[in-house]
């Protein structure tokens, strides 16, 4: 993508202290928010197609650019959209990733990663050029510093298991470099996405490639069914109507769930209730996507203004009660809402 470039024509300071500003080029206009929290890190948002997301981040850890796009519509079922970055970290940082209902791809164009298991019997994995990771039931950790460029690739479990042509319960809780998951796909995704130049033209190659290989299989309707009815609920259809529905028996649901997906329903639907839990959090401006990694030992954006909410947002996810809530999010995210707020890392 080219870089933005523009005139500040005029700002406002609204409620929260984001200052709102117009902004406009020889080619195109844009809306950019410039967002300072209490720890003066600073988000500028550049808006200039609907589909495409520019950002800019500064803070005590150094600089970093995104760019996101969302996938064509009619690959949506398979792939939510690509997602690219470029930082410069003075300091180490060290990242916290929670779980999402998503498999994401990763294409690494500088320094390696270093993935910690938040299980006390894993160590660290060092991981180079291109890896997959299925779904997570527990967060991980990340360590950063120095300069880094990648590429996330963010397909939906369905969507990975069609582009993969294979089950994606061997990648649940687990990153895989991907010329061990398809040595075949390692060589196309290198041919054609890794060798295009700046990230649009990646995201393009991305997009053809996935266009090609799901085109060639699909899904059991059944499961595809139950699925859409997992996600649209968000995880709030009892299991025992999605058999009824998919007229199979229950375990013959669990084993294609895992095949396609890569976890049973009930797990799915647990994943899903946390994730709308973590997206209640975002509408109350205290954190941030649930598909990006949150600092650790740092506040999220907004934490000193929480309203501890959380048996209205127990109800409004699909929870029992405060308390189940609270079980459940730790046992994802490693903390309790309130610690996850505060930025406290957990053991």
């Amino acid at each position: 993508m080219a870089p933005v470039c523009g005139i500040w024509t005029s700002g406002e300071v609204v409620p929260g202290g984001v200052e709102v500003l117009s902004w406009r080029s020889s080619t195109c206009a844009g809306r950019v928010t410039a967002h300072r929290d209490r720890h003066r890190r600073v988000r500028c948002v550049v808006e200039v197609d609907p589909s495409v997301r520019v950002a800019e981040y500064t803070s005590e850890f150094g600089r970093w650019d995104e760019v996101e796009r969302a996938s064509d519509p009619r690959l949506r079922p398979f792939v939510h959209g690509y997602f690219a970055t470029s930082s410069s970290l003075v300091r180490p940082a060290r990242e916290r990733h929670l779980p999402a209902a998503e498999v994401p791809m990763v294409l690494n164009f500088g320094a390696s990663h270093t993935r910690v298991d938040a299980r006390p019997d894993s160590g660290p994995q060092r991981l180079d050029h291109a890896w997959v990771t299925g779904l997570q039931t527990h967060y991980h950790l990340s360590e950063a510093i120095g300069e880094r460029r990648f590429m996330v690739v963010r397909f939906t479990p369905l969507g990975a298991h069609l582009f993969f042509h294979l089950s994606v319960d061997p990648l649940t809780d687990r990153a895989i470099p991907l010329d061990q998951a398809d040595p075949r796909i390692a060589s196309l995704v290198s041919d054609h996405v890794m060798v295009a130049r700046g990230w649009a033209a990646r995201f393009d190659a991305m997009e053809r490639l996935i266009g090609s290989r799901v085109a060639r299989c699909a899904v059991p309707p059944h499961i595809e069914r139950a699925w859409n009815g997992l996600v649209r609920t968000w995880g709030q259809t009892p299991v025992g109507s999605l058999a009824a529905g998919a007229r199979c028996s229950h375990r013959h649901l669990i084993q294609q769930f895992r095949t396609c997906i890569g976890l049973p329903p009930k797990k799915v639907a647990m994943l899903l209730r946390f994730s709308r839990s973590i997206n209640a959090v975002t509408q109350n401006g205290l954190a941030n996507s649930p598909c990006k990694p949150y600092l650790e030992g740092s506040a999220p954006p907004g934490a000193d203004a929480v309203g501890a909410r959380w048996a209205h947002i127990a109800a409004e996810c699909g929870y029992f009660d405060q308390s189940h809530f609270i079980h459940e999010f730790r046992a994802f995210a490693g903390a309790t809402p309130s610690e996850f707020l505060r930025g406290i890392p957990t053991p």
